[in-house]
Order: structure tokens, then sequence, then C-alpha cells
């Protein structure tokens, strides 16, 4: 299947120039959006979901500029005034040995045969939006796409290069066979799906015909009850198997209570066996997934829907949502924000994904209405989607929301017009809103001490799940950067599985955990660097804790080769280019870029690979020393 390997967006609101690499470079099945609030982090998704493979019905949430129409809502706020020229959504296709042999096949049936050898690996398709003095002209789907081919039915002997020609009475040009080859690839590109926030808000009513003044959201409901029909494949639609029933019953019961008589009909049971359907789907897949997600029991036993008519809206259907556990039954829109909030997500991401070809998914700031486990096991769920060949794209400023495995496609967003680190707390900034999107590790190559950018990266990686119930004896260390480096080593080499390491927060700031070991009357050695701070630090601590000659070290103590050093000058070479290749830099990477980086190796589960040879040698001098000194005591 057709995959979307980077995507552009060109003056679309405030992202005058912005790329995502989703399957190129780094193919990563998820790609997290990173930034603070008004770094244009929703701009970006909304853009994505203007693709042509986009879901119609989500785009339309927001206002999609329209032939002929002023629309102004995608133009940039600083060129509203007077803005001519396109606003473009660009996405390069790598196309597969399949895609292509389904084109070929396609030329065929219209008696062209396609040179396999001239069709690209890849495609630029782009959804362009063309303006005249902020007037919106037309809206238009630019594909730059051609191939070699023959036409069978005039026994041509030469290839022609086809590609979409202006003239429609073109001969082998002829649009004909271009639009039936290139037809055939639209229908295999990923779907994209966007899932905003605001459709938390699942209605009360969720009327099931096209009205008049009908809402966006109501529009989106409506169709998702249809994709749940159409996933039974029993040929139901709403509009033929519900509706048109309701509207043709008076014909034949010219009374004014014919609504009455209806609800005693043989027609109403029908439309109840439909509502039922759709019920029952609901239940399987939503309460089936949320089961799978939090691996817990949970009350609801059931997804019901009742179905009504709006008298004051000319009796329009419509169904409200129901849970029940067995006994009593609840509206959704009154349960808590977190249960809409996984309920809406469920539902979304079972009916929206695609049966013969792959979905990629839009999040916007998935985790704004979750507690913190319930963030967790969001996370869980996404690493359950993507195995499907489904990919997710997702915005977050929670370190919850952060998984290692996936920081190799993640992006930094920023706007900057905004100096987050500014004093000005109202920010009064009049420059034209400019969003970024940076690479997470080229961010932190470019830019290590603007970590307010990347704050839930360091939070996730700096937290450590607390060692302290854990068995004696213990090593405590100065901070995360050598608790991670020693962590990497100690989890691979069974030789020091006895040993528990607890981080520190710094050379004087350990008096806490001191305090707990020395209350539990635990083994444990203070290990500090060699460096002036360090000596001084574990002179101090062993005056201020009446501490033994035998439980405060220095590196210095352990071996000549690391006077005077931190631990973070016992990293090899080796392991630099390791860390530069990382960052896709040639710099010497700074103390901070060395503990980012192996805190994110250490989450990674990948080992000593994360090393050089003489760096593990060097921590595995140091492990080697703390067990010997555990032995002695």
């Amino acid at each position: 299947m057709a995959v979307i390997q980077k995507i552009t967006l060109t003056n679309f609101k405030g992202a005058a120039s912005v790329s995502l690499d989703l399957a190129g470079k780094i193919d990563c099945p998820v790609t997290t959006l990173i930034g603070l609030n008004e770094s244009g982090k929703t701009t970006i998704l909304e853009g994505l979901s203007h693709f042509i493979s986009g879901d119609a019905d989500v785009s339309s949430l927001f206002e999609v500029p329209k032939s002929n129409e002023n629309q102004t809502a995608l133009i940039p706020i600083h060129k509203k005034a007077a803005f001519t020229g396109e606003i473009q959504i660009q996405a390069v296709i790598n196309i597969d040995r399949n895609d292509a042999e389904a084109m070929i096949k396609a030329a065929s049936s219209i008696g062209y045969i396609i040179d396999e050898l001239t069709l690209p690996s890849t495609c630029t398709i782009t959804r362009a939006y063309v303006y005249e003095d902020s007037i919106s002209k037309t809206s238009q789907n630019k594909w730059e796409f051609s191939f070699k081919a023959t036409n069978r039915k005039k026994t041509l002997k030469t290839l022609v290069r086809i590609k979409e020609y202006k003239n429609p009475t073109s001969s082998i040009g002829s649009p004909d066979v271009w639009r039936t080859v290139v037809g055939t690839l639209s229908t295999r590109l990923p779907k994209i799906s966007y899932f905003p926030t605001f459709l938390v808000g699942l209605p009360k009513k969720i009327y099931l015909k096209a009205h008049k003044d009908e809402s966006a959201v109501n529009r989106y409901y409506r169709t998702v009850l249809q994709d749940v029909l159409d996933s039974l494949d029993d040929k139901l639609s709403l509009e033929k198997h519900v509706c048109k029933r309701i509207e043709d019953f008076p014909k034949g019961n010219e009374v004014l209570n014919w609504f009455s008589i209806f609800w005693g009909s043989s027609t109403k049971p029908l439309i109840d066996s439909v509502i039922q359907k759709i019920g029952n789907a609901v239940t399987k897949e939503v309460l089936g997934s949320w089961k799978n997600i939090f691996q817990l029991p949970i009350s609801a036993k059931d997804i019901k829907l009742e179905w009504q008519v709006d008298a004051e809206k000319d009796n329009l259907p419509y169904v409200s949502f129901y849970v029940t556990d067995g006994e009593s039954s609840y509206e959704i829109s009154e349960r808590s924000l977190g249960f809409r909030w996984f309920f809406s997500f469920l539902l979304f991401t079972a009916f929206k994904k695609g049966k013969s070809r792959p979905t990629l998914m839009l999040f916007d700031e998935p985790a704004a209405n979750l507690h913190a486990k319930a963030q967790a096991e969001l996370l869980k769920s996404f690493a359950k989607i993507v195995k499907d060949g489904n990919r997710i794209v997702y915005s977050t400023h929670s370190h919850h929301m952060i998984e290692p495995q996936w920081l190799s496609g993640a992006y930094i967003i920023e706007n900057t017009a905004i100096d987050y680190d500014s004093t000005d707390a109202f920010d009064l900034t009049t420059q034209p809103t400019n969003v970024k999107a940076t690479p997470y590790r080229q961010f932190v190559s470019s830019f290590p001490n603007r970590t307010s950018y990347f704050q839930p990266v360091i939070e996730k990686l700096g937290y450590v799940t607390p060692e302290i119930l854990g068995s004696s004896p213990f090593v405590i260390v100065e901070g995360i950067s050598d608790y991670y480096a020693l962590k990497i080593l100690k989890d691979t080499n069974k030789k020091f599985k006895n040993i528990s390491i607890l981080p520190g927060v710094g050379a004087g700031s350990s008096g806490a955990v001191i305090s707990l070991l020395l209350g539990r009357g635990e083994k444990f050695i203070l290990l500090f660097d060699d460096d002036k701070e360090g000596v001084n630090q574990a002179k101090r601590s062993k005056d201020q804790w009446l501490l033994s000659e035998n439980t405060v070290f220095t590196l210095g103590q352990i071996s000549s080769e690391f006077s005077g050093k931190q631990i973070e000058f016992l990293i090899c070479d080796k392991t630099i280019e390791k860390i530069k290749q990382w960052l896709n830099s040639d710099e010497l990477p700074s103390k901070k870029q060395i503990g980012i980086y192996l805190a994110e190796k250490y989450a990674q589960g990948v080992g000593t690979s994360a090393l050089g040879d003489k760096t593990i040698s060097n921590l595995s001098q140091i492990l080697t020393y703390c067990e010997s000194i555990f032995v002695k005591t």
C-alpha cells in the first residue's frame, strides 16, 4: 500500500513552511508533536487533515474554503488584508510493487500497456487553495505523476510518456488513462482521520439526516453512525433504512396522528433493528477495546441507542447514546469528561480505520482531559493501533504522553513569534505567527539550553521510579546522567544484579535519601565525581551524616585514571561518536545532551550497544569496585 513519506504545509494559517517526515529517513509509526501552549501544534494537525485523503466530515468542522466564496479562515492572519497566492498541503507518497501492479491492471482494463520500469517509486500530491486578494478562487489537487505506455487499441509500437494534458482531445496523451491510473492510486492512499479534542462533546441528540443549519459536530457523529453500519457489511444506510421509512409512512396514512399509528406499525421494528445493530456493534468494539486497554473489568455492560423524532424539527429522527450496567441506564453525555473522552476516542478509532488501506490518525492533545494513569493507558492503545499498519500523529505537552521508543519520530513545535522565556506575562508581541517543526534530536543538538521547549521529554526521561523498596546494597550517585550510564551496564550484566543504584539530584542534594537509608539500617555507599565540587561534597557528607570512610567515595579513589574527572568524562570517543550521530551533529555533545542520550537509550532498552567498549570498561570498573566495598563490609 502507498505510504505518506513526507507532508508539507505552506501558508497554512501560521505555518508558512512546515514539513513532517513520517516515513522517510526515520520510519517511526508514531509522530509526537511536543510544544508549549499556542505553539502551533493544532495548526499543523488541522493542516494535515486537509490533505486529499483527509476526512471531509472532520475538515468541515473548520471553515474550509469553498470555490468563489470569500473564506479567510486558512489565510495567515498577517496576510488576510490582501493575500494572493496558494495555501498548500503537499505530500510525497511512496509507491510499492502492489500499487504498481494495481495501476498496470487498471490501465490494461482500458486498453493501455504500461512500462512498469517507468512507473515512479514516489509521487507528489498537492492540495491547493488558490486566493486572489484574499478571495478564494478555487481549490485543486495537483499530481506530479507520469509514466510511459502504449495504446493497445492503436497498436502503437513506441512508448509515449503519459501525464495529465490540458487538451482533452489528445490521443495517447488523453487524460483518460492518466486519470484511470491516478484514480487507482488515490484509492490506495492512507486515509487521514483527525480527532479534535472538542469532539468529546458528544451531542445529547444526534440527528440522522442532513438538515438546515446542521452543526458540523452533528454531521461528524452522523457519519460515524453510518461508518458503524458500513462495518457490518449489511448494506444498511441511515438515509434509506431509517429516515426514508419514517418519511414514507405518512404518505399511506393521511391522518394528523400518523406518528401514533406508526409507533404501533410493522415499520417501527425495522428501524429498531437498524438502531440496535449500531448499539451492538458499538458495545462490541468500544467496550471490548476498553477492556483490552485497561485490562480491568468495567461496570458498563451495554451501549444502547434510543431513537425518537423531533417534532420541532419537522419530525427529524435522532438517536441518543446510553450506557447500561445491567440495571440502570445513563446518558453518555452526562458521564464524566474522562469517560466521554475515552468513549469518543474508542468510537473514533474503532470505526474510522480503513478496512482495505491503513489510516493516519491525528490526535490533538489527547491527554487534556485524562489523569496520569489514563494517559499511560492511552499510550498503550496507540501501540496497539499502529500494529495493523496504521500511523499516528499526536500533539502533547504532558510528560505522561511521551514514549521514549517514539522519540526518533518526535518534533519540537514552536511559534517563533512568541518568546516563551520572556518575563512579559502577557506577551503583547505583534510579530506574525510563525510555526516551526524541528526534529526532536536536531532541536536538542542545536538548542540544548532551551529546555522549556522539550521539558516533557526531560521530565519523562528524568523521572526514575523509586527503588528505595528494592534490596540493598545501594549505590547513590550524583545525578540522572550517572544513574543511567551505570544502569545501562548493570541491567545487561548479571554480575552486578545485586546492586541497586539510586540517583541523587546533585552533589549536595541527597540528604533525604541518606536519611531514609540510615533510618532503615540499609547498606549503601555514596559515589561522587572527583572534581573539586565532588571532593568537597564527599567530605561534607561524611561530616554531616557521620559516615565512615568506606561509605563515601569519589571516582579518583576507584582508579587514578579517573582522578579529577566527572563521570561524563569517562565516556569514550566511540560513545561520543554514537551521540553525535544521534544528534546528527559534528559538535561535541554537552553534559546535558549526554544525559538525555543515556536516558533515552536506557528507556528504549537498547543495552550496551548505546556505549563504546572503553565506556563499558570504565563503568564496569566502577561497579566492580562498588561491589567489592559491599563484600568487605
